[in-house]
């Protein structure tokens, strides 16, 4: 069975992802999140050896990124009309969170 390439873990990598320390703690760093596109491609590259393991890899990052994409939510239009109006008006040092507060709705 290939390893993932990776000398240092111990008992080496017999192909299954979740028995191998390696991928694990190279899955929980992608699960906590990299926040590069450079250190995603490094985390597969280093186990690259290892189909079933870089399998796994690519399955959370996927994952990942499909909830990014859909689980943005964007602020409402008239909430980016009155911050994008703010920030032209007032210097970034004296911006006070009342500037941005909501007039009350009826």
């Amino acid at each position: 069975m290939k390893s993932c390439g990776v000398d240092d873990h111990s008992g080496g990598c017999n192909g299954v992802p979740h028995e191998c320390e390696h991928a694990q703690r190279l899955l929980m760093e992608a699960t906590d999140g990299f926040g590069s596109p450079g250190r995603a491609e490094a985390l597969k590259s280093e186990l690259a050896n290892c189909d079933p393991c870089l399998a796994a890899l690519e399955l959370e990052l996927g994952f990942q990124q499909m909830v990014a994409l859909h689980c943005r939510v964007q602020a409402p239009e008239n909430l980016r009309i009155r911050i994008s109006e703010t920030l032209k008006r007032v210097e970034l040092d004296s911006l006070d969170i009342t500037d941005l507060s909501f007039p009350p709705q009826g």
